[in-house]
């Protein structure tokens, strides 16, 4: 289990975000009018802000876009590895891998889900299986 002491903000804009990664569901936004997807969670639609975004199930498919492995010091689980991933359906997705396996930018990656305790579960990385 990865430590996490600031944990993300979980207000009334992503709670379908956070509800479905309890799930072991990953969940994206959608413009109604364009079909462009987003991330991370708004309000509104970055292609046509006047519309109200809907949440879509991702396919948890990505590839690596870039990745940086952390050594700061007073956290219990470091070094870590963050990653930036494009999802499938477009969007960056900032995020972390907790694999030891070595990484590639453009290598395939799925995502998997890490409870941290009760109430968060997070969306993480990992390569795909060869």
């Amino acid at each position: 289990m990865f430590d996490v002491t600031m944990p993300p903000v979980q207000d009334a804009c992503s709670q379908p975000f956070w509800e479905a990664a309890r799930q072991q569901r990953l969940l994206v936004q959608q413009c109604p009018t364009t079909g462009l997807h987003q991330w991370y969670p708004r309000a509104h639609s970055l292609a046509d802000p006047g519309a109200a975004p809907r949440w879509v199930q991702a396919s948890g498919r990505a590839r690596l876009f870039s990745y940086t492995v952390i050594h700061k010091g007073g956290v219990q689980k470091a070094p870590y590895t963050c990653v930036l991933v494009e999802l499938e359906e477009g969007p960056l997705m900032l995020t972390r891998c907790p694999s030891e396996r070595p990484l590639q930018v453009d290598m395939p990656m799925r995502v998997a889900f890490e409870k941290i305790g009760d109430t968060l579960t997070l969306p993480v990385f990992v390569p795909m299986e060869s």
